[in-house]
């Protein structure tokens, strides 16, 4: 009765019970004896007097975050705003839902980080595992110093010798004339086409000239022939398609194996190029730049910067002359890694309605 009575009584704020809680008090009392609930009490108490001094000792506690730091979230002034959730609702209006954030990141003033949304987070990994090493800065060669090895050197220089050579080639096949590449029988043939082609329109005015000779009626017999002969000839084309028919059956295992075969030749062809593939997208970009743009473009490649032998001989690296262009290196390094484009020459100029533009892609971001 005195529990029962106890519990009925009007409870604060602090001390309030919930019903689920009231119920498990019931069961106690009913169940256990004054001793026993008595007992119990004082445990919980204890256990709860014990967790609070616990958690009171001194150097017991560890701070999550500086207190005197003012960088750290926690020491930020913050704001509470309403953000729009974006879900459906009943009503017809979005649903909001409220969020502390720092002061500082609603400051129009301020560069606010930029958000992404998973999906695109995920495109930026997968772009970036499938994309190509690059070297950023290449390592200039042991030969381009300027107290070099002799070997070394030597490399260098027959490098940059071969660059010049490729350029020297390109631009006397630009500068060779026409016939200096065409055969005797080739020059003796263009030179005589103009006699050629006057003779040529005389017969042509000759024949024009003809009368055109009227092609006779046929009679009923040769009409008749010439039925026959058709129909004799369509049924020799069908015998002959049918024992084609009939041959391609019997020779059907023979063609299977025939095709086995190809498409074996062709497994391996496949795994041949996907392996120079593979080769070639395991090799970094960014390398070589001054061979591989002399290969493309002999005649603009830039040169190898290499000092010769009679430019070294003073020994100091104050006496040395400098060589090449870092500007250039680095353009080139960017063009080589699909990083800019290069300027396009030789295009021809176009009208497109008024205003005058060269063609060619990558025209907007020009470079080198």
């Amino acid at each position: 009765k005195e529990s029962s009575s106890f519990l009925d009584l009007k409870q604060g704020k602090k001390n309030r019970i919930s019903a689920r809680e009231e119920r498990q008090i019931r069961k106690i009392v009913e169940n256990k004896s004054k001793e026993d609930v008595v007992s119990y009490a004082n445990a919980t108490h204890e256990r709860t007097k014990q967790r609070k001094r616990e958690k009171r000792i001194a150097g017991s506690a560890k701070a999550s975050y500086d207190l005197w730091d003012d960088d750290v979230p926690q020491n930020k002034d913050t704001k509470v705003i309403h953000v729009t959730s974006g879900v459906k609702s009943m009503g017809g209006t979005a649903p909001i839902h409220f969020k502390a954030v720092t002061k500082t990141s609603l400051r129009k003033d301020v560069q606010q980080p930029a958000t992404f949304s998973k999906n695109s987070m995920r495109a930026r990994e997968k772009t970036k595992a499938r994309a190509k090493k690059s070297v950023k800065v290449e390592p200039a060669q042991p030969g381009q110093s300027y107290r070099p090895d002799g070997e070394q050197h030597q490399d260098a220089i027959g490098e940059a010798l071969s660059i010049e050579l490729r350029r020297k080639e390109a631009v006397d096949y630009l500068n060779a004339p026409l016939s200096s590449g065409l055969k005797a029988e080739t020059m003796a043939l263009i030179v005589g086409s103009s006699d050629e082609e006057s003779s040529d329109d005389e017969e042509m005015e000759e024949s024009e000239r003809r009368p055109v000779k009227k092609k006779e009626k046929m009679t009923r017999a040769q009409r008749n022939r010439q039925k026959r002969a058709k129909v004799r000839q369509q049924e020799l084309e069908g015998r002959r398609e049918k024992k084609q028919f009939m041959h391609q059956v019997f020779e059907s295992k023979k063609t299977s194996k025939q095709l086995k075969k190809v498409e074996s030749e062709q497994g391996v062809k496949r795994e041949h190029l996907k392996g120079l593939l593979d080769e070639k997208n395991a090799k970094p970009i960014g390398v070589n730049i001054f061979g591989a743009r002399a290969e493309i473009d002999p005649i603009n490649a830039p040169s190898l910067p290499v000092a010769l032998s009679e430019e070294l001989k003073g020994g100091g690296l104050r006496r040395v002359k400098p060589k090449g262009s870092l500007l250039t290196d680095r353009v080139e390094s960017l063009i080589s890694r699909n990083m800019a484009n290069r300027k396009v020459t030789n295009i021809k100029q176009r009208n497109h309605g008024k205003r005058r533009m060269k063609g060619g892609k990558g025209r907007d971001f020009i470079l080198a």
